[in-house]
């Protein structure tokens, strides 16, 4: 199974490859520069006719540029990746033609262990048996593999990997249809995500350990206060102490000699009703007493009378 398509790629569009946009062929070569995928953002990717030529191409998507196609009208510096009949060849856009730069294609890497369209013998993690590279797909400067299964071949369904053997796509039936291709548009976003979710948590670690770091300093470089400063020293335990002990902030004087004395909250509870009887008692046995005294001193004063 083989899927005719073509990609697009433009220079970058940022100050530091000013140098190689726009330029011809022989000047890049005139000046000793190659044409490295490296300096180049892939800009469409879409389907083709078997046998479309890069002229075809070119016009095509001159006359009827596609929804997806996300740079410049096509012209000279651009590279055209076509990948037909399981070939893939890339193609610089000339002023005056289109010139095959096998280069292009070699992603530099300093891992061996990449899949590529040469693999066999392959084993999937979690899938029986081994496998094979049937064909690939170039997206963003990466090559996405659909493998197929050395013993069923087509019976079985493909896979696609990425080139680090990463699974993008089970239960892979038409190639590298819309479907395929969404797959890996959202594999390749899930990673930028996670890059930069690790990215922030590095970030935050730095933080919490140079605050740590200049809260260690400031700590070691404080001085030793005398008791007498500690009262005048918001925060520290004497005076934190008194703030909560003392009736009034008045009162805070480094002694803790102010504190109205407490209530003995074990003690029994005294019965409101109960001292208000004794009350009424008390008065009225001083009611009682006065006609009595009264009487006595009269008896008296009488007594002296005579």
């Amino acid at each position: 199974m083989s899927t005719s398509q073509c990609a697009v790629y433009q220079v970058k569009d940022t100050p530091e490859y000013r140098d190689v946009r726009f330029r011809s062929y022989e000047k890049l070569k005139g000046e000793g520069r190659t044409v490295q995928i490296e300096n180049y953002q892939q800009v469409y990717i879409g389907r083709i006719q078997p046998g479309e030529t890069p002229a075809d191409i070119k016009l095509r998507l001159q006359k009827q540029r596609p929804k997806n196609f996300r740079g410049h009208s096509i012209g000279c510096s651009d590279v055209i990746v076509i990948t037909d009949d399981g070939k893939t060849t890339a193609y610089y856009v000339n002023k005056d033609g289109f010139i095959i730069i096998p280069e292009f294609l070699t992603i530099k890497s300093s891992s061996d262990t990449r899949l590529s369209i040469d693999t066999t013998g392959y084993e999937i993690e979690g899938k029986k048996g081994t496998w094979l590279a049937q064909d690939y797909i170039l997206m963003n400067e990466k090559k996405w593999f659909l493998m197929e299964h050395e013993e069923y071949g087509t019976r079985a369904a493909y896979v696609i990997l990425s080139e680090e053997g990463a699974v993008v796509m089970n239960d892979c039936y038409n190639g590298f249809d819309e479907e395929a291709r969404r797959n890996i548009q959202n594999f390749m976003q899930q990673q930028a995500e996670q890059a930069q979710e690790q990215k922030k948590q590095q970030e935050m670690q730095v933080q919490s350990q140079t605050e740590q770091l200049q809260s260690g300093e400031t700590q070691k470089k404080k001085p030793e206060l005398a008791n007498w400063q500690k009262v005048m020293d918001n925060g520290e335990y004497l005076r934190s102490a008194e703030m909560a002990e003392e009736a009034n902030y008045n009162m805070i004087d480094g002694l803790m000699n102010n504190t109205p004395k407490k209530k003995d909250k074990n003690a029994p509870r005294r019965s409101v009703l109960k001292r208000l009887r004794n009350h009424q008692k008390k008065i009225a046995s001083q009611g009682k007493g006065q006609p009595q005294q009264q009487k006595a001193m009269e008896e008296e004063m009488e007594r002296k009378k005579k």
